[in-house]
């Protein structure tokens, strides 16, 4: 999962490089803020929890059973 979230941060990093500099400086500003925050060293070390992509009812009647079992 880590090697996962690694590759896409790559990707929104290239993204948010390019994105910028068609922004005002303020929004600029406010994205590469918000994206420090995801780019913190201290993600590397905690446990990441993700949750589950659930618009299609198929998805979200299997998470629903899911968690009954446990």
């Amino acid at each position: 999962m880590r090697e996962y979230i690694n590759k896409n941060l790559i990707v929104i990093k290239k993204h948010l490089s390019k994105r910028t500099k068609k922004l005002s400086k303020l929004n600029s500003k406010s994205l590469i803020e918000e994206f420090k925050e995801w780019n913190d060293p201290l993600v590397e070390n905690q446990l990441i929890w993700t949750l589950p992509d659930l618009t299609r009812i198929e998805r979200y009647n299997n998470f629903c059973r899911s968690i009954k079992k446990r």
